[in-house]
């Protein structure tokens, strides 16, 4: 059941884009115009065929009529037919089996009395039509007679211009003892199907305005949640890139939406956060700079300012000097070299790539340091990351605990592969950390051998690699062992 929620909102989520959303009100425009028109003919052309339908019934009862007594005269019959015409609005003609009118329902004119004008939709109504009789016309060549005469059923569709009507006709052969005697004509004026199709459109008008104010309602929706949305994430880049402070992202909860708002306005907040910590970071490492190279530098210019004044006379106090310049250097030899391959780490745009940490970590071991470097590896080693970037935090980790360890133990890098994460981690015995000193053993600069040369460099450069790889870093110190790890997120 859970499984089912979560697929339905996952599906609501893809459903929310913008790109969905435009096209349901393009669809909805589009849709109901075409369904409006779809739905007319089929609503006419059924009732042309329920016209038609009834039509037949009324020329069978005729003909039933008309075989049941073949011996009433015309002009009774025609009496009749006209009650029928009357309250049908039918005209209703028996032929002999020439195709001669032998009994009219609208003989006299029409009994059932003038059409109501049908309404337009524009406005004003059909021209009214006076009741009168119609003339004489000779049907008998007529399509549809002429299959009813010869023992078919004949129907036929014409219009009247002169008074803007469309006629149904529709012709049942009167047969009597197996020999045609003549047809059951009947016609049809389609005027109730235009009422009815006007009361159809009437509807189609209403639905369309209906449509019409919907769309704009929701064109008013999308201008609120799309155009406005994207202004504010404008304004917010714009304040960015003039550097101003920018505004809260939580104050209009953009980055809670889920269609490409949400997205955009996530990814937004993520480059401020970021362009923030590199100002701070920039900002930071510029005041560690000064701060570490103040101080050789002003080695080095007081030695030399000593040597100025005299002290190069004295061999003793001239070596003295000279040796604190080529120190001061040689120290700040190392903080550049280290910055440089600082900047490098957190710079590093090369592809993720399969490593063998194992391997990397095997490398490092035989290299030569004061004290043997030992490798343990469990489960798969290899790992989707910078190999030069991981080579480089290994050997700062083995660097660092080979300075630290006691003479004559062994420095071990353990690595540990769990379900979604590799550990590396580097232990030797040795002094243990301070808790004020593993709260900032991270941090550039810090060192707890800067009378060494130690830099404070080495620790900073691990952090950036495990950052740069989505990892984490730590420190343990127990029972006099010290374990600094850096963990990697393995994607599965």
């Amino acid at each position: 059941m859970a499984s089912v929620i979560a697929a339905v909102k996952r599906f609501a989520r893809h459903l929310a884009r913008i790109r969905y959303r435009l096209l349901l009100v393009n669809a909805i425009v589009a849709v109901v115009p075409l369904a409006g028109i779809a739905f007319a003919e089929m609503h006419e052309a059924q009732l042309l065929s329920a016209l038609e339908a009834d039509m037949i019934h009324q020329a069978q009862l005729v003909r039933a009529l008309v075989i049941a007594d073949p011996e009433v005269p015309a002009a009774r019959r025609e009496a009749v037919l006209r009650v029928a015409a009357r309250d049908t609005r039918t005209r209703i003609r028996i032929l002999d089996a020439t195709g001669a009118v032998v009994a009219d329902s609208h003989r006299g004119g029409p009994p059932e009395g003038a059409e109501r004008p049908v309404p337009q939709l524009l406005g004003g109504t059909s021209p009214r039509r006076a009741p009168s009789a119609p003339e004489a016309i000779d049907v008998a060549s007529r399509r549809e007679v002429q299959q009813a005469l010869a023992g078919r059923y004949g129907s036929a569709t014409r219009l009247w211009s002169n008074q803007d009507r469309v006629y149904l006709f529709a012709a049942l052969p009167l047969v009597r003892a197996g020999k045609v005697e003549g047809a059951i004509y009947v016609t049809r004026s389609t005027h109730d199907v235009k009422l009815h199709l006007y009361e159809l459109r009437t509807w189609l008008v209403r639905v369309l305005l209906l449509t019409l104010g919907i769309t704009a309602l929701l064109s008013l929706v999308l201008a609120t949640t799309i155009a406005r949305p994207l202004g504010k994430l404008t304004r917010r880049a714009q304040r960015i890139a003039a550097r101003q402070p920018a505004e809260s992202a939580g104050r209009d909860r953009l980055g809670e939406r889920a269609d490409e708002i949400g997205q955009l306005a996530r990814a937004v907040g993520a480059m401020t956060e970021e362009l923030e910590r590199r100002a701070r970071d920039a900002r930071t490492l510029a005041a560690d700079i000064s701060h570490e190279l103040k101080n050789p530098l002003a080695g080095i210019r007081g030695a030399a300012e000593l040597l100025r004044d005299g002290a190069v006379d004295e061999r003793d106090a001239r070596d003295r000097f000279l040796a604190m310049i080529i120190d001061d250097t040689a120290r700040l030899d190392r903080i550049v070299s280290r910055l440089l391959e600082l900047a490098r780490v957190e710079d590093d745009r090369t592809v993720a790539l399969p490593v063998d940490v194992a391997g990397l970590a095997g490398a490092c071991a035989e290299r030569p340091w004061p004290v043997p470097v030992e490798v343990v590896s469990s489960g798969n080693p290899i790992v989707d990351g910078k190999a030069l970037l991981l080579d480089a935090a290994i050997e700062n980790l083995v660097a660092n605990a080979t300075q630290h360890a006691d003479p004559e133990t062994p420095v071990r890098v353990v690595i540990d592969r769990r379900h979604d994460s590799l550990r590396v981690s580097v232990l030797n015995h040795g002094p243990a950390l301070s808790a004020h000193a593993q709260r900032r053993v991270w941090d550039r600069f810090y060192s707890t051998r800067t009378s060494a040369g130690g830099s404070g460099l080495g620790l900073a450069i691990v952090r950036s690699v495990a950052l740069a790889h989505d990892g984490r870093v730590g420190v343990r110190c127990e029972a006099g062992l010290t374990t600094f790890w850096f963990e990697l997120r393995v994607r599965c």
